[in-house]
């Protein structure tokens, strides 16, 4: 009897054959192939709403001293922050809206970021937003406590660091999107350095990013209006200037989503209310391209709210409340494919809380999604199709 070590790459694809998917060339967006998609390349790690089904979303994720938190968004009971040594087995660390009051309690976690050593997480979606932060990430401290004193401050979405100081996107009410910032975290820190610019009433900030020196801000205008792109010098009050005013160029383009850098480009996710989902990537602040057909062909694919960078790919996630999120990687720089079955095989499953709730740990991708009906749902990526799998099979040989 001999044995033979087979490479079990062509069988692995026969095994999970049956996917629907797609393919479009990076550079030439109109060229689509089908190809398979990776059901099994993903598997839920907890259960819908971490067991409370009022809880309609994983929010916010972070990894923080060997373990990875997750925040959630819940109207009814208050927002809950959970950890996790292993990505699967989680156990809460705050209180429902972190045992406070209806009136007070923050009804979701919106980012988390690791700063000076600290946890912090920003809180919104009704009553005025806080920041929270712990040393431990068992005990809890508010350091921003109703709205940086504005009640009309109902959202603080994004965090990012930038020079050593902390900034926090945040949503007025009444006059649009702000951001603060901080040396150190502190209570009564906290300074607002921007609006510089007009036009921002009603409108938030989806995401921050560090890109060639400069503090970049996607700002989504609710109003209707074109989304704008704010950039920063240093951060600091009359620094900002707005080199995107008019939505990529269409008036049509209302929505932004997350950033990233990746390949000495800036990426920004956006939303076009004719034409769908988009992609935007500049390498000057100045010259801007669109990186996909608009909702990678599908009409249902509303914005590009995700983008994030893993293993040297560019992942971006796309809403879709018909037929349930979409995940799409850029494989090689010129192609992307779908990287999940639609709304990883649950309708309900639309979108995900821009880049916010996309994380690496422990080299595993994670991805948080919306799931108002049963709960919200965290997934893994477990197995990477690209590479070639090589498994010992023994064959009995004549």
């Amino acid at each position: 009897m001999k044995q033979i070590k087979l490479a079990l790459w062509p069988l692995l694809l026969f095994v999970l054959a049956g996917f629907a998917g797609g393919q479009l060339s990076a550079t030439d967006p109109g060229n689509t192939k089908a190809m398979p998609q990776a059901v099994s390349e993903w598997i839920q790690v907890n259960s819908n709403g971490f067991g409370n089904q009022k809880s309609g979303e994983v929010s916010a994720l972070e990894p923080f001293s060997g373990q990875l938190y997750a925040g959630t968004s819940n109207s009814t009971d208050g927002a809950q922050i959970l950890r996790s040594p292993d990505g699967a087995t989680w156990t809460p660390v705050t209180d429902p809206g972190f045992g406070n009051p209806h009136d007070t309690a923050p009804p979701a976690i919106l980012d988390m970021m690791v700063f000076n050593g600290r946890l912090y997480a920003s809180t919104g979606r009704g009553n005025a937003a806080q920041i929270w932060r712990s040393l431990d990430g068992s005990n809890w401290a508010r350091v921003v406590n109703a709205g940086f004193g504005d009640p009309d401050i109902v959202d603080i979405t994004v965090l990012a660091e930038y020079n050593g100081l902390i900034y926090a996107g945040a949503t007025h009410a009444v006059t649009g999107a702000q951001i603060w910032r901080s040396y150190n975290g502190d209570s009564n820190s906290w300074t607002q350095v921007a609006p510089a610019v007009a036009g921002t009433t009603a409108a938030t900030v989806t995401g921050l990013a560090v890109f060639d020196g400069a503090l970049y801000a996607a700002v989504s205008l609710e109003n209707g209006s074109p989304g704008q792109i704010w950039q920063s010098y240093g951060g600091s009050a009359g620094s900002w200037t707005t080199i995107v005013s008019n939505g990529f160029g269409d008036s049509n383009t209302t929505i932004t989503g997350g950033m990233a850098e990746f390949g000495g480009y800036l990426y920004v996710g956006a939303g076009n209310t004719v034409a769908g989902a988009q992609l935007w990537r500049t390498n000057n602040g100045s010259t801007w391209e669109q990186m996909i057909t608009p909702g990678f062909g599908d009409a249902n694919n509303k914005k590009v709210e995700m983008v994030f960078v893993f293993q040297n790919q560019l992942y971006v996630s796309v809403k879709n409340s018909v037929t349930g999120i979409e995940v799409w990687r850029l494989t090689n720089g010129t192609t992307w494919e779908q990287a999940n079955q639609d709304g990883f095989g649950d309708s309900k499953n639309t979108n995900t809380n821009w880049r916010n709730a996309t994380m690496d740990f422990l080299g595993q991708l994670y991805v948080g999604t919306s799931n108002t009906t049963d709960g919200g749902e965290l997934w893994r990526k477990r197995l990477d199709l690209n590479q070639k799998v090589y498994l010992p099979v023994v064959l009995q040989m004549p």
